[in-house]
């Protein structure tokens, strides 16, 4: 893969349609992105994953700071929504391109909702957390990230509990949800 993998770096797009849903994930429709995030926002699909690199280790991504939400916060490997037309794995895989220039499979190990206001904005999302695997070279967008990290299960554990306050509201979520370590690194 190349830097040309990327996406075109136009960012967020406030007018791109994203699928809206109930709290359990029902589909209801769609709604531009910046409906979506406005105020107490609507509730949307959206997606989290978390990706090893060869060596076995998880890739952190820390947002860009251009982000509208989070800029500068630490997140999973990939985040994003999914589109009209495509399914949760579709997503994961295409952002997988977009933001870390890699091509991956992904699978689905559990989703949550939960809402958080940030200035004026919320996310208001139903979210689907994917885990994958990937041997190649990574390329992280810089519209999109500020920086990578990569962490083995010990590592993820002490970044996390030294960085409470700099982790998105829906890394923590997840890492509430499930036991992140036993997902990433089965000891079976």
């Amino acid at each position: 893969m190349t830097k040309k993998f990327l996406h075109d770096t136009a960012g967020e797009r406030p007018n791109q349609l994203l699928i809206t849903c109930d709290k359990k994930g029902n589909i209801t429709g769609t709604a531009s992105r910046e409906s979506c995030h406005k105020g107490e926002g609507l509730t949307h699909l959206a997606f989290m994953s978390f990706l090893l690199d060869k060596k076995g280790k998880v890739i952190l991504t820390k947002r860009s700071p251009l982000k509208s939400l989070w800029g500068n916060f630490w997140d999973a490997s990939i985040v994003s929504h999914v589109l009209p037309g495509e399914s949760v794995k579709e997503a994961a895989k295409r952002r997988a391109g977009e933001e870390l220039g890699v091509e991956v499979n992904f699978t689905v190990v559990g989703s949550f909702y939960y809402r958080q206001a940030f200035n004026g904005s919320s996310e208001n999302e139903y979210c689907y957390i994917l885990t994958g695997k990937t041997d190649s070279k990574i390329y992280p967008n810089d519209i999109e990230i500020a920086q990578i990290r990569n962490l083995d299960s010990q590592e993820l554990e002490k970044f996390c509990r030294e960085n409470t306050d700099k982790l998105t509201p829906w890394f923590i979520k997840a890492r509430e949800y499930l036991n992140l370590t036993e997902v990433l690194w089965p000891t079976n």
